[in-house]
């Protein structure tokens, strides 16, 4: 991307979109540079893998391995956490909710 494009974002989520697009809401989900590759079966599995790599290769598209998980039923995606019952709160946002301490006076937060 061209340093000072200021819709960075919006423009590789759109790419990402245009790449991924024949598994999107199918068999993958696709948010800016954050993919999870999802099955109804273990036997899906590699199958959706393969469909996935194939169309990195093909748009010359790298993947940093420590940043990646594989067959796993339970995993973080966008600050979720996702598993096959849904999509529920992760425990650091509920620990960060709760850690908030309470809001002073109304005083301290007025412009003087």
């Amino acid at each position: 991307m061209p340093f000072g494009l200021k819709n960075t974002s919006a423009t590789y989520q759109r790419l990402m979109t245009k790449i991924f697009k024949p598994l999107v809401g199918r068999t993958m989900e696709v948010y800016i540079d954050d993919i999870v590759v999802k099955i109804k079966t273990r036997e899906e599995h590699a199958l959706h893998l393969q469909e996935v790599f194939h169309l990195l290769r093909k748009y010359d598209m790298k993947l940093n391995p420590s940043k990646c998980g594989f067959d796993v039923s339970t995993g973080k995606f966008l600050g979720f956490m996702v598993s096959q019952k849904g999509i529920e709160v992760s425990l650091d946002q509920v620990k960060a909710v709760m850690e908030t301490p309470p809001p002073g006076a109304k005083k301290s937060y007025s412009a003087s």
